[in-house]
């Protein structure tokens, strides 16, 4: 398996009506961008870390942050190895005084925990693949992430509007599902 390093990009908002948040990560060189969606309490709890605010009590992924630091276990790296059906699955790969112990997670479970512990975050080539978005060349590399009312429609590319796409039918959102494609078929003409 190969396998490319991530780092976290950014939160963005999702004009979805159960109000979801994307969470953005990129290679290191930041050129591709893969979206994930996820709940509003995982996107409070990577944006409280990215921006190291301080909580007057320890939020579910803190606690766990301290448990394991009591029981001398340490987050090595978390891998997101399987994207099925728009659903991202992962890893936490713990060190223990009995050797590796690996634990299926939730991939915005395992962002905030990887970002608590400093610990490498990595998915496969097969799924940068499959849902990487490539950077556009003349787009500055550290760009600020647009949501979907700042960009304009002949900004997406092809494979930008396919995702969305996917996720509006996926949300069953058939309204935006029919706008995009929409937008698809201008594009591709």
């Amino acid at each position: 398996m190969n396998r490319v390093k991530l780092k976290v990009l950014g939160l963005s908002y999702t004009t979805s009506p159960h109000g979801a948040y994307a969470l953005i990560l990129a290679d290191e060189e930041e050129t591709f961008r893969i979206p994930v969606i996820i709940g509003i309490s995982e996107a409070q709890s990577i944006a409280m870390q990215l921006e190291k605010l301080p909580t007057p009590r320890p939020l579910t992924h803190d606690l766990i942050k301290a448990l394991t630091d009591k029981l001398e276990i340490t987050l090595q790296e978390v891998v997101i190895y399987r994207l099925d059906a728009g659903i991202y699955y992962s890893e936490l790969v713990f060190e223990t005084q009995n050797g590796i112990v690996r634990v299926d997670s939730r991939t915005s479970d395992a962002v905030a925990l990887s970002l608590r512990y400093g610990c490498d975050l990595y998915t496969t080539s097969e799924i940068v693949g499959r849902a990487g978005i490539p950077v556009k060349r003349d787009e500055p590399v550290n760009s600020k992430v647009r949501t979907e009312k700042e960009r304009g429609v002949d900004s997406y590319t092809i494979q930008e509007l396919q995702k969305l796409l996917d996720e509006a039918i996926l949300n069953e959102d058939y309204e935006k599902a029919s706008k995009y494609r929409d937008m698809l078929k201008n594009q591709e003409k």
